[in-house]
């Protein structure tokens, strides 16, 4: 496999499975702050119909067999989850129908039963499936709709909180940005990143690659840092920081064509 796709892959792998983690705490928090001991006992019947949709393994009849209290079935229960499993919960009536739940399990309401939803919902696990068994051709194919559907659901979730929903979708839709913009762009949210390299450069690429950069194409490191050099000596000297993205009022505005 091309070693920069396989880069690529181990960046965007790394914030699905942040995603996942997530989802997996919420469900467990959310029924078990409802229902108590009880949550293990509503939760069963989807994790029963998962164990019949898999071929292998009886994994949730075995953790419902065992000596464990419910509160530990659940969290075992959960934790064996696949993505999938866990995103098709949200349009099956254990969730749907429960809405304690539903009406307070993200940070802000979300309505599950909708083209939207599941669109992104079907777009996240394809990116994951996507990485996971190598499909570069599917990959390269739909990378945009990816891209918003990860974005999509670190929004809902508030998994990447530097950076909004609105500007992420902005960077993902935007015609290709200048190191020199992006840099501006990271400036203008939190100057702070400019204190450390490292960090700098990490953002800096998360950024470029929802932009539409690939791996392959993404700055080197010393090209980044003599621009953040530059951009800091205007900072210094009360100069103005010109950018393509940045308009007369120093507000971010990006180009679409």
């Amino acid at each position: 496999m091309n070693e920069y796709i396989l880069a690529e892959f181990s960046i965007f792998y790394k914030r699905i499975v942040v995603i996942e983690n997530c989802l997996k705490e919420l469900i467990i928090q959310k029924y078990s702050h409802y229902y108590g001991d009880n949550a293990y006992s509503i939760l069963y019947r989807y994790f029963k119909t998962l164990e019949n949709n898999r071929t292998t393994g009886k994994v949730f009849v075995k953790i419902h067999n065992s000596n464990k209290t419910n509160s530990e079935k659940l969290v075992s229960s959960v934790n064996n989850m696949y993505l999938s499993e866990i995103l098709n919960m949200f349009t099956n009536s254990v969730y749907l129908k429960n809405k304690r739940v539903k009406n307070n399990f993200f940070v802000n309401y979300v309505e599950t039963n909708t083209t939207d939803f599941q669109k992104n919902q079907k777009f996240l696990n394809r990116f994951r499936n996507s990485i996971a068994h190598c499909d570069i051709k599917k990959y390269e194919n739909e990378r945009k709709q990816f891209i918003k559907a990860l974005i999509y659901f670190e929004n809902k979730l508030n998994c990447n909180p530097v950076i909004s929903i609105s500007f992420m979708k902005q960077i993902n839709l935007a015609k290709k940005l200048s190191v020199w913009d992006i840099l501006s762009f990271i400036y203008k949210i939190d100057n702070t990143y400019f204190n450390d390299d490292k960090l700098l450069i990490l953002l800096f690429d998360d950024i470029a690659l929802i932009n539409g950069y690939t791996f392959a194409s993404l700055p080197q490191r010393w090209s980044i840092l003599r621009q953040r050099y530059k951009l800091l000596e205007k900072v210094k000297n009360n100069k103005e920081i010109e950018s393509s993205i940045l308009n007369n009022q120093n507000q971010i505005s990006f180009d679409f064509n």
